[in-house]
Protein backbone atom coordinates (compact mmCIF):
# COMPACT_ATOMS: atom_id res chain seq x y z
CA UNK A 1 0.00 0.00 0.00
CA UNK A 2 1.58 3.63 -1.07
CA UNK A 3 1.24 6.46 1.39
CA UNK A 4 0.16 10.29 0.89
CA UNK A 5 0.09 13.33 2.84
CA UNK A 6 -2.96 15.90 3.31
CA UNK A 7 -1.84 19.55 3.52
CA UNK A 8 -4.23 20.09 6.45
CA UNK A 9 -1.78 18.14 8.77
CA UNK A 10 1.04 21.08 8.76
CA UNK A 11 -1.37 23.71 7.73
CA UNK A 12 -0.70 26.23 10.25
CA UNK A 13 3.31 25.17 10.81
CA UNK A 14 5.45 28.31 10.64
CA UNK A 15 7.36 27.91 7.45
CA UNK A 16 4.51 26.24 5.66
CA UNK A 17 3.78 26.45 2.17
CA UNK A 18 2.67 24.28 -0.66
CA UNK A 19 6.53 24.08 -2.13
CA UNK A 20 7.43 23.24 1.16
CA UNK A 21 5.36 20.43 1.97
CA UNK A 22 6.31 18.63 -1.18
CA UNK A 23 9.97 18.98 -0.76
CA UNK A 24 9.69 17.70 3.07
CA UNK A 25 6.84 14.99 1.57
CA UNK A 26 9.29 14.12 -0.90
CA UNK A 27 12.64 13.60 1.75
CA UNK A 28 10.51 11.75 3.84
CA UNK A 29 8.93 9.16 1.47
CA UNK A 30 5.59 9.68 1.01
CA UNK A 31 4.36 8.64 -2.47
CA UNK A 32 1.36 10.85 -3.07
CA UNK A 33 -0.23 14.40 -1.81
CA UNK A 34 -3.24 15.63 -1.19
CA UNK A 35 -3.54 19.91 -2.45
CA UNK A 36 -5.81 21.53 -0.38
CA UNK A 37 -7.57 24.40 -2.48
CA UNK A 38 -6.35 26.86 -0.03
CA UNK A 39 -2.29 26.06 -0.75
CA UNK A 40 -2.70 26.06 -4.49
CA UNK A 41 -4.25 29.27 -4.51
CA UNK A 42 -1.57 31.04 -2.39
CA UNK A 43 1.02 29.84 -4.64
CA UNK A 44 -0.93 31.18 -7.83
CA UNK A 45 -0.88 34.59 -5.92
CA UNK A 46 2.62 34.05 -5.16
CA UNK A 47 3.18 34.57 -8.91
CA UNK A 48 3.78 30.82 -9.66
CA UNK A 49 1.76 28.92 -12.63
CA UNK A 50 0.20 25.41 -12.77
CA UNK A 51 2.73 25.00 -15.71
CA UNK A 52 5.54 25.01 -13.05
CA UNK A 53 4.40 22.65 -10.50
CA UNK A 54 3.56 20.08 -13.26
CA UNK A 55 6.71 20.49 -14.40
CA UNK A 56 7.97 19.57 -10.73
CA UNK A 57 5.98 16.59 -10.60
CA UNK A 58 7.16 15.66 -13.51
CA UNK A 59 10.72 15.60 -12.23
CA UNK A 60 9.76 14.09 -8.55
CA UNK A 61 9.11 11.01 -6.97
CA UNK A 62 6.20 11.99 -5.32
CA UNK A 63 2.58 12.52 -7.28
CA UNK A 64 -0.50 14.35 -6.95
CA UNK A 65 -3.14 12.18 -5.49
CA UNK A 66 -6.47 14.56 -4.89
CA UNK A 67 -7.54 17.73 -5.04
CA UNK A 68 -9.29 18.82 -1.47
CA UNK A 69 -11.60 19.96 -1.55
CA UNK A 70 -14.89 20.64 -3.21
CA UNK A 71 -16.79 21.90 0.21
CA UNK A 72 -20.72 22.09 0.30
CA UNK A 73 -21.81 20.69 -3.06
CA UNK A 74 -25.03 19.76 -2.41
CA UNK A 75 -28.56 21.52 -1.66
CA UNK A 76 -27.34 24.71 -2.80
CA UNK A 77 -29.16 27.83 -4.05
CA UNK A 78 -28.60 28.98 -7.10
CA UNK A 79 -26.10 31.36 -6.40
CA UNK A 80 -23.87 28.89 -4.93
CA UNK A 81 -24.48 26.70 -7.67
CA UNK A 82 -22.87 29.32 -9.74
CA UNK A 83 -19.91 29.56 -7.56
CA UNK A 84 -19.39 25.64 -7.68
CA UNK A 85 -19.14 25.84 -11.18
CA UNK A 86 -16.66 28.37 -11.40
CA UNK A 87 -14.21 26.12 -8.89
CA UNK A 88 -14.97 23.18 -10.58
CA UNK A 89 -13.74 24.88 -13.77
CA UNK A 90 -10.66 25.39 -12.06
CA UNK A 91 -10.42 22.37 -10.61
CA UNK A 92 -10.00 20.87 -13.67
CA UNK A 93 -7.35 23.27 -15.07
CA UNK A 94 -5.50 22.46 -11.87
CA UNK A 95 -5.67 18.48 -12.75
CA UNK A 96 -4.87 18.87 -16.63
CA UNK A 97 -1.72 20.97 -15.85
CA UNK A 98 -0.43 19.09 -13.17
CA UNK A 99 -1.63 15.19 -13.67
CA UNK A 100 -3.91 14.87 -10.87
CA UNK A 101 -6.77 12.62 -11.38
CA UNK A 102 -9.03 12.89 -7.89
CA UNK A 103 -11.40 15.30 -6.79
CA UNK A 104 -12.59 15.01 -2.98
CA UNK A 105 -16.43 16.53 -2.85
CA UNK A 106 -17.85 17.51 1.19
CA UNK A 107 -21.37 17.58 1.49
CA UNK A 108 -23.09 20.62 2.48
CA UNK A 109 -23.97 21.31 6.70
CA UNK A 110 -27.60 22.73 8.11
CA UNK A 111 -29.53 22.26 5.24
CA UNK A 112 -32.49 22.06 7.74
CA UNK A 113 -35.13 19.87 9.38
CA UNK A 114 -37.62 19.58 6.90
CA UNK A 115 -35.29 16.71 4.53
CA UNK A 116 -35.56 13.29 4.99
CA UNK A 117 -32.49 10.85 4.43
CA UNK A 118 -33.77 9.51 1.57
CA UNK A 119 -34.42 13.14 -0.49
CA UNK A 120 -30.97 13.97 0.99
CA UNK A 121 -29.62 11.12 -0.83
CA UNK A 122 -31.17 11.67 -4.21
CA UNK A 123 -30.33 15.46 -4.40
CA UNK A 124 -26.74 14.97 -3.55
CA UNK A 125 -26.99 11.35 -5.93
CA UNK A 126 -27.67 14.46 -8.85
CA UNK A 127 -25.36 16.75 -7.88
CA UNK A 128 -22.42 14.18 -7.83
CA UNK A 129 -23.57 13.26 -11.01
CA UNK A 130 -23.48 16.59 -12.29
CA UNK A 131 -19.83 17.04 -11.22
CA UNK A 132 -18.66 13.75 -12.65
CA UNK A 133 -19.79 14.36 -15.52
CA UNK A 134 -18.39 18.40 -15.91
CA UNK A 135 -14.71 16.73 -14.95
CA UNK A 136 -15.14 13.93 -17.47
CA UNK A 137 -14.43 10.13 -17.17
CA UNK A 138 -10.84 10.38 -16.60
CA UNK A 139 -10.93 12.00 -13.08
CA UNK A 140 -12.70 10.50 -9.90
CA UNK A 141 -15.15 11.71 -7.61
CA UNK A 142 -14.74 11.36 -3.98
CA UNK A 143 -17.17 12.23 -1.82
CA UNK A 144 -16.11 12.17 1.72
CA UNK A 145 -18.81 11.80 4.45
CA UNK A 146 -18.21 14.12 7.59
CA UNK A 147 -18.63 12.32 11.05
CA UNK A 148 -20.82 15.17 12.74
CA UNK A 149 -24.22 15.44 13.26
CA UNK A 150 -24.94 18.54 11.22
CA UNK A 151 -23.65 17.06 8.00
CA UNK A 152 -26.33 16.15 5.58
CA UNK A 153 -24.21 12.93 4.64
CA UNK A 154 -22.42 11.69 8.14
CA UNK A 155 -22.36 7.83 8.01
CA UNK A 156 -20.32 5.46 5.38
CA UNK A 157 -23.28 3.55 4.32
CA UNK A 158 -25.11 6.94 3.47
CA UNK A 159 -22.34 8.37 1.49
CA UNK A 160 -21.98 4.67 -0.43
CA UNK A 161 -25.75 4.98 -0.93
CA UNK A 162 -25.73 7.98 -2.68
CA UNK A 163 -22.24 7.14 -4.78
CA UNK A 164 -24.44 3.33 -5.59
CA UNK A 165 -27.61 5.77 -6.76
CA UNK A 166 -24.85 7.52 -8.50
CA UNK A 167 -23.83 4.46 -10.68
CA UNK A 168 -20.47 5.97 -12.26
CA UNK A 169 -17.27 4.14 -12.31
CA UNK A 170 -15.56 7.77 -11.42
CA UNK A 171 -17.96 8.27 -8.64
CA UNK A 172 -16.58 6.61 -5.05
CA UNK A 173 -16.40 7.14 -1.56
CA UNK A 174 -13.82 9.14 0.96
CA UNK A 175 -13.10 6.80 4.08
CA UNK A 176 -11.53 8.90 6.71
CA UNK A 177 -11.38 7.21 10.09
CA UNK A 178 -12.03 10.24 12.17
CA UNK A 179 -15.03 10.43 10.25
CA UNK A 180 -15.93 6.65 10.55
CA UNK A 181 -15.56 6.65 14.67
CA UNK A 182 -17.25 9.93 14.71
CA UNK A 183 -20.62 8.88 13.74
CA UNK A 184 -20.71 5.20 14.58
CA UNK A 185 -20.48 4.22 10.99
CA UNK A 186 -21.11 0.44 10.40
CA UNK A 187 -18.26 -1.67 9.83
CA UNK A 188 -20.58 -4.45 8.57
CA UNK A 189 -21.66 -2.04 5.54
CA UNK A 190 -17.97 -1.46 5.01
CA UNK A 191 -17.43 -5.15 4.80
CA UNK A 192 -19.85 -5.06 2.21
CA UNK A 193 -18.48 -2.21 0.15
CA UNK A 194 -17.35 -2.64 -3.46
CA UNK A 195 -13.33 -1.92 -2.40
CA UNK A 196 -13.13 -0.22 -5.97
CA UNK A 197 -15.68 2.19 -4.76
CA UNK A 198 -13.11 3.12 -2.20
CA UNK A 199 -11.66 5.84 -3.93
CA UNK A 200 -9.56 8.10 -0.92
CA UNK A 201 -8.15 6.50 2.91
CA UNK A 202 -7.65 9.09 5.59
CA UNK A 203 -5.81 8.31 8.24
CA UNK A 204 -6.04 9.74 11.86
CA UNK A 205 -7.06 9.01 15.05
CA UNK A 206 -9.58 10.89 17.85
CA UNK A 207 -9.57 11.45 21.67
CA UNK A 208 -11.76 9.18 23.94
CA UNK A 209 -14.95 12.01 24.02
CA UNK A 210 -18.96 11.39 23.27
CA UNK A 211 -19.19 10.26 19.47
CA UNK A 212 -20.44 13.15 17.47
CA UNK A 213 -18.97 15.76 20.07
CA UNK A 214 -15.32 16.05 18.29
CA UNK A 215 -14.61 18.81 15.82
CA UNK A 216 -11.53 18.50 13.93
CA UNK A 217 -8.64 19.75 16.49
CA UNK A 218 -9.63 16.46 18.49
CA UNK A 219 -7.46 14.45 15.70
CA UNK A 220 -4.25 12.02 16.90
CA UNK A 221 -1.89 10.62 15.35
CA UNK A 222 -2.75 6.89 14.67
CA UNK A 223 -2.63 4.55 17.54
CA UNK A 224 -2.87 6.98 19.92
CA UNK A 225 -6.60 7.43 20.44
CA UNK A 226 -10.10 5.20 20.46
CA UNK A 227 -10.63 4.69 16.74
CA UNK A 228 -10.63 0.96 16.08
CA UNK A 229 -8.13 0.93 13.63
CA UNK A 230 -7.64 -2.85 13.50
CA UNK A 231 -11.33 -3.67 13.03
CA UNK A 232 -11.64 -0.87 10.20
CA UNK A 233 -8.24 -2.43 8.67
CA UNK A 234 -9.42 -6.05 8.83
CA UNK A 235 -12.62 -4.91 6.70
CA UNK A 236 -10.97 -3.56 4.16
CA UNK A 237 -8.34 -6.33 3.76
CA UNK A 238 -11.39 -8.83 3.78
CA UNK A 239 -12.73 -6.96 0.65
CA UNK A 240 -9.39 -6.47 -0.80
CA UNK A 241 -8.83 -2.94 -0.59
CA UNK A 242 -5.54 -1.69 -2.27
CA UNK A 243 -5.48 1.98 -2.24
CA UNK A 244 -3.30 4.47 -0.92
CA UNK A 245 -3.16 5.60 3.01
CA UNK A 246 -3.07 9.73 3.38
CA UNK A 247 -2.20 10.84 6.91
CA UNK A 248 -4.95 13.88 7.53
CA UNK A 249 -4.50 15.84 10.69
CA UNK A 250 -6.04 18.80 11.97
CA UNK A 251 -4.25 18.97 15.44
CA UNK A 252 -3.37 22.77 16.93
CA UNK A 253 -0.63 20.94 19.09
CA UNK A 254 0.75 19.53 15.77
CA UNK A 255 0.83 22.67 13.81
CA UNK A 256 2.99 24.21 16.64
CA UNK A 257 5.73 21.69 15.52
CA UNK A 258 8.58 22.47 13.65
CA UNK A 259 7.56 22.60 9.74
CA UNK A 260 9.98 19.90 9.11
CA UNK A 261 9.34 17.92 12.15
CA UNK A 262 5.40 17.60 11.42
CA UNK A 263 6.00 15.65 8.29
CA UNK A 264 8.68 13.85 9.41
CA UNK A 265 6.12 12.72 12.27
CA UNK A 266 3.09 11.81 10.00
CA UNK A 267 5.27 10.02 7.53
CA UNK A 268 6.85 7.48 10.60
CA UNK A 269 3.61 6.55 11.97
CA UNK A 270 1.77 6.20 8.54
CA UNK A 271 4.39 3.62 7.58
CA UNK A 272 4.61 2.34 10.93
CA UNK A 273 0.22 1.83 10.72
CA UNK A 274 0.60 0.62 6.87
CA UNK A 275 3.47 -2.09 7.65
CA UNK A 276 1.26 -3.17 10.67
CA UNK A 277 -1.79 -3.40 9.43
CA UNK A 278 -1.58 -4.17 5.21
CA UNK A 279 2.23 -4.96 3.97
CA UNK A 280 2.77 -7.55 6.04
Amino acid sequence: MKIGFNEATALKCQGQSLMADLEMCEKYGFDYFEIRYDCIAKYIQEGHTLEELGVWFKNHNIKPWAYNTLEFFNQLDPFQTLAMDWHLDWIKEVCEAIGMKMLIAVPSFNVGLDKSVNDIKKEAAARLRYIAEKMGPDIRVSLEFCGVPTCSVNQFQTAYDVVEEVGLPNVGVTLDTFHFHEMGSSLEALKKADPKKIFVYHLNDCEDLPIGSCGDDKRLWPGEGVVDHESIAAALNEIGFDGVCTIEEFRPEYYAMNHEENIRKAAEVTKEFVAKYFNK
